[in-house]
């Protein structure tokens, strides 16, 4: 049998990658990263050069909905089953997924409840 043939890495390795974790977790993520055979290089950003996006200006066109329809999908739930689970109507579940209703708090945490997610991740 052919032995596969080993060509040295000649590109520059690049960093694709940073990772912002609680304290607590860093010698985890570390551990996973190394694993993987990637090297490490820790740096702690400063305020100045952190910035913030909104989940609007880095997924265009994203709304409460996806999360929404995501966490019922993940959890195999059909809009009919989570309706009779929450006591939210069909009609305002559809709306709410598809962008056409806001998701107000009561009802947030009533389907993060069935969905076992944070209620926030559903807000409007």
């Amino acid at each position: 049998m052919l032995e596969p043939t080993k060509k040295p890495h000649t590109e520059p390795t690049q960093v694709f990658l940073g990772v912002l974790c609680r304290p607590e977790m860093v010698s985890e993520v570390k551990a996973l990263l190394t694993s993987k055979g990637c090297s490490i290089q820790q740096e702690t950003p400063t305020t100045k050069e952190r910035e913030w996006y909104t989940t609007e200006e880095v997924f265009p066109g994203f709304h409460a909905g996806h999360a929404l329809r995501g966490a019922r999908y993940r959890e195999d739930v059909s809009q009919r089953q989570l309706a009779k689970l929450t006591g939210v109507s069909v009609q305002n579940i559809s709306a709410m997924e598809n962008g056409r209703r806001p998701i107000g708090k009561e009802v947030a945490k009533r389907l993060a409840a069935v969905l076992n997610v944070d209620w926030r991740q559903l807000l409007s």
